[in-house]
């Protein structure tokens, strides 16, 4: 069980079954559930089942966020469990929403995550049209590592989280004195992977993902042509790159794997256009019990290309 915790305004203590019906007032606000994943809560028992799953993680550390000196709770903050990198989520009622609550709140809990917890980084997902999470983030040192395509499960679109991030070597930077920098370091960071397909004609490969799956040759080299690039991307560093690259004839390039491409909603729309262009399919769109729906097809190597979204 976490702390409690303290700060000028506010008492940050252990979430339990006491705070379900203050919780609840504010998981039922429309206002205060506009950027959640879940529609807002109807009754007690969502807001019971909502917390049991919040709590249930041996890593979850989750508290309540109440007013001094009333003891009124206004809010809740945690550190999620059981995910890839530590994570850390906040709300607030929306009557105090731009009184401060929610930095103040969650700068007390950095310095447990990061000396008490040992923590070396906190994420925060954010959907992008979230302009007041967004400036909490920016508030507490927070910097855009990035964003995904995330689907709430009732509705049909896309929501585009961002993704901010704040390492501890940054976070104790920010508490040196004014004007002393820190020393900060950090392993090396990875950016992302492109995959680099074997081919025996680099042109004609390159050709096919143009023409056949509408993406755009970035680049190709050589005399023949023996290496290339192809990508379909909204936006720079974003989106599916791909390079290509030539070994000789008598090498062998049946695939041993294949390309899962995640696309947002449009998947079925995307199969259809790909089966009037007359890609090899191999398999229809199909929902998965891993969450996702796919459909595949062969290009001309007989890579499989894998194409996914969520459901």
């Amino acid at each position: 069980m976490p702390n409690t915790l303290q700060t000028d305004r506010l008492n940050l203590q252990p979430v339990n079954s006491e705070d379900i019906p203050a919780l609840f007032e504010i998981l039922s606000d429309l206002r205060a559930m506009r950027f959640m994943p879940s529609l807002p809560h109807q009754t007690l028992a969502d807001t019971t089942r909502w917390l049991e799953q919040e709590t249930a993680h041996p890593d979850a550390h989750c508290w309540s966020v109440k007013l001094q000196p009333t003891g009124k709770t206004i809010g809740y903050v945690n550190f999620l469990g059981g995910t890839r990198f530590p994570g850390m989520g906040y709300f607030m009622h929306p009557n105090v929403w731009g009184q401060g609550y929610a930095p103040e709140a969650c700068g007390a809990v950095l310095p447990y995550g990061f000396d008490e917890l040992g923590y070396d980084r906190l994420e925060l997902w954010i959907d992008q049209n979230n302009a007041a999470s967004l400036r909490v983030a920016d508030k507490l040192g927070f910097q855009l590592k990035g964003r995904m395509p995330h689907k709430y499960g009732h509705e049909t679109r896309h929501h585009f989280k961002l993704i901010y991030g704040l390492l501890a070597s940054e976070w104790r930077a920010q508490q040196a004195s004014a004007g002393d920098e820190a020393e900060t370091t950090s392993a090396t960071s990875f950016y992302g992977v492109e995959p680099v397909l074997m081919v025996h004609d680099v042109l004609k490969t390159a050709e096919f993902y143009r023409d056949m799956l509408g993406f755009n040759i970035d680049f190709i080299y050589g005399e023949p042509a023996d290496h290339a690039g192809v990508s379909r991307a909204d936006w720079t560093a974003s989106g599916v790159a791909i390079q290509l690259t030539a070994v000789p004839p008598e090498r062998d390039v049946t695939p041993s794997s294949y390309l899962h491409i995640r696309v947002d909603t449009s998947l079925d729309s995307l199969y259809k256009d790909y089966l009037a262009r007359g890609a090899n399919v191999t398999a229809a769109p199909e929902d998965k019990p891993w969450g996702m729906r796919e459909f595949a097809i062969r290009d001309v190597n007989g890579q499989v290309l894998v194409f996914a979204t969520h459901i």
